[in-house]
């Protein structure tokens, strides 16, 4: 335990907290006389999990405190604060100005915040440091939208030869002589593209999106190379494209890295693979709020409403004659009030749209249609029958897809990922007994039942088993609302983490041979009893300790 790397998995507050409470329980316990994270030298991270490697390596890189760190994050992760931030700046043309080629989106709204919650730090903090820091690396995953592969933010050690991976992939990334442009990227900007989860934010654009008062879109373009590959389209010729400095061609998406490696271990392997052997890890502590679990496909619940007789052609009928029936009964009218007037104008408008729309559909139904395959197509052919049906009909099959399409993304996609990268891990030898899992569920419902009663002292008491199924059950969100809050959901994470990583400590200590028992694992595995004891007990402790201090 000597040269330990973590990883920090996505999955919004949730993964922040939890990896929060995971590092306060490693800077808690001692090893060797000194506290088990300063043995730490390499964390990666994915979408909001990077909230909490960014910001610890940030107060780290600047010789501040663990405790500064805690603070810092405890409070940034305090209710809706940072949505709410995002999106006044979205709607606050002022905010934009210094950042002219950012697209005004939701994304870059977040990065404008983040870029405030950082104070503007760039990259290149972590090539360099002015005192001795744990960290040799740190690594914060995304996912580029023309292969479909993992973008990786790798820091570099001072540019030694070797000191870390690409700053991307194999195909798009910086070259030797651009990571001084890439020490430029803004930490903002790094969290923001590695936290845009499809569905709820918009990609990011490279380099438009990444570029600021002190770095040119120019820049970046000259600092980025493209390879040729098999994942791109064949049908423009490459050589050409290679060769030309149009950058429209060359621009790229970029967002959330759990798409291809949420639980970061991807990163850890590459890491491990480009040390030397004295400098291989010899443990890896997979900090995780994802889980193989699923609810299953259910249909929607069917509600009835006074409204689900009505099809779109009935609707569409009634509008047409309320159309023409008004301006008739307001021409029948002698003395006219000021309502009067302003009902008649927007009749005027309402009847031209309507009838306008209908005289639209006519011409275009006579016109040839399309050519089949398409929805577009379908829609024209088969527009009547559409139109005949009940809203409760269309609403459920509506309702039906978009619940597929969520679950097929958020659970059946993801959950394949998280499992073929756990098999690659587990399946190698040499990681066998190099791995601790240290996931949210470990100690909730989904293990344990709370009315069991057991004499293994390290099994966990009602109050943790609780505690572990709250954490384990909040939903994927950048915030903590009013009912997150009055029930303590944050904190309820955050000592999931604590108690989740001294439980899973000890199962790892477990499995040590006696002749390999030395005795500051002796030790370390006594202090690591008792704390378990306590959170048995307590297991906010730790939270009501640090509440105090």
């Amino acid at each position: 335990m000597k040269n330990i790397a973590l990883a920090f998995s996505g999955g919004g507050f949730r993964a922040a907290a939890y990896s929060l409470g995971c590092l306060s329980y490693l800077n808690r316990i001692q090893y060797e006389g000194k506290p088990l994270l300063h043995n730490v030298r390499y964390i990666s991270s994915t979408s909001g999990g990077s909230i909490t490697n960014l910001s610890y390596s940030t107060f780290l890189f600047e010789g501040k405190t663990f405790e500064e760190f805690y603070t810092f994050l405890n409070q940034q992760l305090t209710g809706e604060q940072l949505l709410g931030d995002a999106i006044r700046t979205l709607d606050n043309a002022a905010s934009w100005k210094g950042r002219p080629q950012k697209s005004r989106n939701l994304i870059n709204a977040f990065s404008l915040v983040y870029d405030k919650m950082f104070s503007g730090k760039t990259f290149g903090m972590f090539s360099k440091s002015e005192r001795p820091v744990h960290l040799e690396e740190i690594c914060v995953n995304a996912t580029e939208f023309s292969n479909g592969l993992p973008f990786r933010f790798q820091s570099q050690k001072g540019g030694k030869k070797g000191s870390g991976g690409k700053i991307g992939n194999r195909y798009i990334y910086f070259t030797p002589k651009g990571k001084t442009v890439a020490d430029q990227l803004r930490l903002a900007d790094i969290l923001a593209c590695s936290s845009c989860f499809p569905s709820g934010f918009e990609p990011m654009l490279f380099p438009e999106d990444f570029t600021g008062p002190n770095l040119t879109k120019e820049a970046l373009e000259n600092a980025i190379a493209y390879e040729e590959n098999e994942y791109t389209l064949s049908d423009y010729n490459r050589v050409d494209f290679l060769k030309n400095k149009n950058f429209e061609q060359k621009q790229f998406g970029i967002m959330d890295g759990g798409i291809t490696d949420n639980q970061g271990i991807g990163s850890f392997l590459k890491a491990d693979e480009r040390r030397k052997k004295a400098d291989k890890f010899d443990l890896f502590i997979s900090c995780d709020v994802s889980s193989y679990l699923m609810d299953g496909y259910t249909l929607p619940v069917y509600k009835n409403r006074w409204y689900n007789g009505f099809s779109l052609r009935s609707i569409g009928t009634l509008l047409f004659l309320l159309a023409c029936v008004l301006p008739l009964l307001l021409v029948l009218i002698d003395d006219w009030k000021p309502w009067h007037y302003i009902v008649g104008t927007l009749t005027g408008i309402f009847s031209t749209v309507v009838i306008g729309c209908m005289v639209s559909k006519m011409i275009k139904a006579i016109r040839k249609p399309s050519e089949t395959g398409s929805w577009n197509t379908v829609f024209k052919k088969y527009s009547n029958v559409l139109y005949r049906l009940r809203f409760d009909i269309l609403k459920h099959m509506l309702l039906s897809r978009a619940k597929s399409v969520f679950i097929l993304a958020n659970d059946v996609y993801l959950k394949q990922i998280r499992r073929m990268y756990y098999d690659r891990l587990f399946t190698d030898k040499k990681y066998r007994n190099k791995v601790i899992q240290n996931t949210i569920y470990d100690l909730s419902r989904t293990k344990f039942n709370p009315e069991d009663v057991s004499i293994d002292p390290l099994y966990p008491s009602q109050k943790l088993i609780a505690t572990a199924e709250k954490a384990r059950t909040m939903s994927t969100t950048l915030w903590f609302d009013s009912r997150h809050q009055s029930e303590k959901v944050k904190e309820s994470i955050i000592a999931t983490g604590q108690f989740t990583t001294c439980y899973n400590l000890l199962q790892y200590l477990k499995k040590i041979k006696e002749t390999d028992r030395t005795p500051e694992i002796i030790e370390l595995e006594a202090e690591l009893k008792s704390d378990f004891d306590a959170f048995n007990t307590n297991p906010f402790f730790m939270i009501a300790a640090t509440a105090t201090s």
